[in-house]
């Protein structure tokens, strides 16, 4: 029979519902070339550098005995800057050095995935997500969850 005001009673669903075979190269592909995957990516590295830099700023008086990065010790060497006292924690050294370089590295890593992203995004998404997964192994060793 024919009901030409009725549905039809077979239900079609749409192209993206449907279920195909995919490749995983197509995955991939896909994954890499997303721009949501980059800006989770710079989100994510964006976050994790204000955190690195609020604790550096907030634990300061201690940061010298603290910090392993022998460049990073280095950089806080550099300042002839006088040395100022705090109530109760003693000499702290001066960090100008220290954190700008931590700014400018963070603005020049964000300036190139930026560059490439104008470019060809799968290569900045490429270069983003390991910067992305180490962001997250310093935020793990910052919060203090390392062993």
């Amino acid at each position: 029979m024919n009901y030409p005001n009725r549905m039809n009673p077979i239900i079609e669903f749409p192209q993206v519902l449907k279920w195909e075979r995919c490749d995983v190269n197509q995955l991939i592909e896909r994954f890499f070339s997303s721009k949501m995957t980059l800006l989770v990516c710079k989100i994510l590295i964006g976050v994790v550098s204000v955190i690195d830099i609020y604790l550096t700023i907030k634990y300061v008086d201690s940061l010298y005995t603290m910090e392993l990065n022998p460049l990073g010790r280095f950089l806080m060497g550099l300042d002839s800057g006088p040395t100022w006292t705090l109530e109760m924690r003693g000499d702290i050294k001066p960090l100008a050095a220290f954190i700008t370089a931590k700014v400018a590295g963070n603005f020049i890593a964000f300036s190139v995935i930026e560059l490439l992203a104008g470019w060809k995004c799968y290569i900045a998404t490429s270069v983003a997500l390991p910067v992305a997964l180490l962001q997250l192994m310093l935020l793990y060793t910052l919060t203090g969850l390392s062993p």
